[in-house]
């Protein structure tokens, strides 16, 4: 799942993701879902803050 912009390029890596749910709780934008057993971002919401990276405990949240 990915989410683009000018800067950078946010990814989560659903085989390291445990669904913690940290980052849907602290997305300002709300725009990590959980569906199923992984979470997305909807790349229109997302505004690229960085703060679902700097919150992941496994780091399974990265910018490319």
């Amino acid at each position: 799942d990915v989410c683009s912009s000018d800067l950078f390029t946010l990814k989560i890596d659903n085989e390291e993701c445990g669904v913690c749910e940290d980052c849907i709780d602290v997305c300002p934008e709300e725009a990590i879902i959980k569906k199923a057993f992984k979470v997305e971002i909807n790349e229109n919401k997302c505004d690229d803050c960085g703060e679902c990276v700097d919150i992941c405990p496994v780091g399974a949240i990265f910018d490319e």
